[in-house]
């Protein structure tokens, strides 16, 4: 389950409660709008893609907080109604492209229009506290959270990577920060370094495509 303050480890089988597959388009490549979420943002993916709220799963009702996965491919094999451990196991090194929206309580200076320095610096320390960099080796990055700008709010970028004792087991974490004010939005992608790579260009073209409802 997602905690305040820490982004979610994705090891664990889970019950998906909401399970929204967004239509196949004409052609390949092709974007599909996503409304499902749209009273918080709205966004486009690619055709065939599956989306799943952890938070319903476990709560049994959709709230503004927690952890939305957006998958290449359905975690839950046909027949099931829980995820399959071995499609999670796939998704969580990023074997199947996969990446997510982590919602929590935004925090002091966490606007649409200004999000700040210090907040940012923040989000880092979340970030680093992922197990898959803190139980690893920092490897050479960008340290300091990079600002940016991100569905027209500003925000900020933290990349960070680290190896682990397994010589393939090679981290990456890409996270991207904005809030409208009420939800800080942490859209991640998250994987081992190999895979990140397969993912980067999906994820960065999803998120121009990013809008937040009500932005403040």
């Amino acid at each position: 389950m997602a905690r305040k303050g820490n982004l979610s480890c994705w090891g664990i089988a889970l019950v998906i409660a909401f399970n929204a597959t967004v239509p196949v388009a004409d052609a390949a490549g092709d974007l599909v709008p996503f409304t499902g979420l749209e009273e918080q943002f709205t966004i486009a993916l690619p055709a065939g893609w599956s989306v799943y709220n952890q938070s319903a799963a476990l709560s049994g009702e959709r709230g503004p907080l927690g952890v939305v996965f957006f998958s290449a491919q359905s975690l839950i094999k046909p027949g099931e109604k829980a995820a399959s451990a071995e499609l999670l196991g796939k998704a969580d090194v990023g074997e199947i492209p996969t990446f997510f929206v982590d919602r929590q309580s935004a925090g002091k200076d966490m606007t649409c229009s200004e999000f700040s320095r210090i907040a940012g610096g923040r989000v880092a320390g979340m970030v680093r506290r992922d197990p898959a960099f803190s139980k690893g080796r920092a490897l050479p990055t960008q340290f300091l959270p990079e600002r940016i700008e991100l569905g027209g709010c500003q925000g900020f970028k933290v990349h960070l990577r680290a190896s682990h004792s397994n010589p393939d087991a090679e981290w990456t974490i890409d996270v991207r920060a904005i809030s409208d004010g009420k939800v800080l939005y942490l859209f991640s992608l998250r994987a081992t370094s190999e895979h990140y790579q397969k993912t980067l260009g999906i994820f960065e073209k999803v998120l121009e495509t990013l809008k937040l409802s009500s932005p403040r």
